[in-house]
């Protein structure tokens, strides 16, 4: 069937349907993409250029363009119905299910409504899980390491790319505390952490040569990090900031370090 895109009616809100999807600066493939979305998050419509949609995520009023075709529509009534659930975020590498476009594979921080069994509904459309998600009691430096190697990628939020802010915002988020998405405002969120009280799942942030905070990452131990870097990957962690062996030098100066657990 052909879909003719001057005729195509979007509804106020949408769920991602597929495991990652790019979120783009400016409505064209060759614009830069400043995050992704996991299957399950849900956004606001703000504009429609045909194929293109500009969205805004509830959680942190976060804004850039996707392609329409990579999305469920829902309106008002449906998605106040989506989000009045409980939900639960997925802690596999990869979880296989079926759905109306056949078999698809989610990943670690795609969010799926907590069911008796292995269906779920997102808008009208039916997926079935081919297991339960392994919800076990993982802790958030577990969480963390599940990245660990992952490539770096600006604006990534999978296992197959991720930066340093999606790294920290996906790792909390799986476990419930919903951060913003760049490091520029996630310095400004949670309680600041004196240096000699600093424990893992603390988050330290680090600017450039300009003041400006430019990195981010997550202590898996007073003198340890995990941090997108090239990839991500573990350093050593001390007052001045992040220590490379192999560089023998500090190659990010810490400016604080904040909390985002009790």
């Amino acid at each position: 069937m052909k879909i003719n895109l001057n005729k195509f009616e979007v509804k106020s809100f949408g769920v991602c349907n597929l495991s990652i999807i790019p979120i783009r600066k400016t409505p064209s493939d060759e614009a830069e993409i400043v995050t992704q979305m996991h299957f399950g998050d849900n956004v606001r419509i703000l504009e429609k250029q045909l194929p293109w949609l500009k969205v805004s995520f509830p959680a942190d009023d976060y804004e850039g363009w996707l392609d329409f075709k990579q999305l469920t529509y829902l309106n008002e009534e449906q998605n106040n119905k989506y989000l009045d659930q409980e939900f639960i975020y997925v802690k596999d590498p990869l979880l296989r299910l079926t759905g109306p476009r056949g078999v698809q594979n989610i990943m670690l921080g795609a969010k799926i409504p907590l069911t008796e069994n292995e269906s779920f509904i997102l808008g009208e459309e039916v997926y079935t899980l081919s297991v339960k998600p392994n919800n076990f009691k993982q802790n958030l430096i577990e969480t963390a390491m599940g990245y660990l190697n992952t490539p770096y990628l600006w604006g990534g939020k999978s296992i197959f790319g991720i930066d340093c802010s999606g790294l920290v915002q996906t790792v909390f988020k799986v476990h419930n505390i919903f951060l913003s998405r760049d490091a520029s405002t996630q310095v400004k969120e949670g309680l600041h952490v004196p240096f000699n009280d600093r424990k893992a799942g603390d988050v330290p942030f680090f600017i450039n040569k300009n003041g400006k905070v430019h990195h981010v990452g997550i202590l898996t131990s007073k003198d340890e990090i995990l941090h997108a870097s090239g990839a991500v990957r573990l350093d050593n962690f001390n007052e001045k900031g992040i220590y490379r062996k192999d560089f023998d030098k500090i190659t990010h100066q810490l400016l604080e370090i904040r909390r985002f657990t009790a």
